[in-house]
């Protein structure tokens, strides 16, 4: 799929930036994935910051550990997209 994206967008992708931004993608969701009950990443985060009764909601079609999860994605992808277009040169 990077292929097809970087050749669609007539970018050339430098494979060091690709692999290191698919280890960051990697770590960040093995990490924020493993939910066990009082130990996940991403529950102890909302605990530190406060937002223990967001986390837990799940009720008026609200689920705040999915929404934790999607913020904690888009942002960890975010970051990928950038480490992967470091060294990029235009095709």
């Amino acid at each position: 799929m990077v292929g097809a994206g970087a050749h669609a967008l007539g970018i050339r992708v430098h494979p060091a930036a690709a692999a290191a931004a698919l280890a960051v993608s990697f770590g960040t969701h093995y990490a924020a994935d493993r939910r066990v009950p009082g130990e996940g990443l991403l529950e102890k985060l909302a605990t530190r910051t406060g937002s223990t009764d967001f986390y837990r909601l799940a009720s008026h079609g609200m689920n705040g550990a999915f929404q934790l999860d999607s913020a904690w994605h888009h942002g960890w992808e975010t970051v990928a997209a950038l480490i992967a277009t470091t060294r990029a040169s235009a095709r």
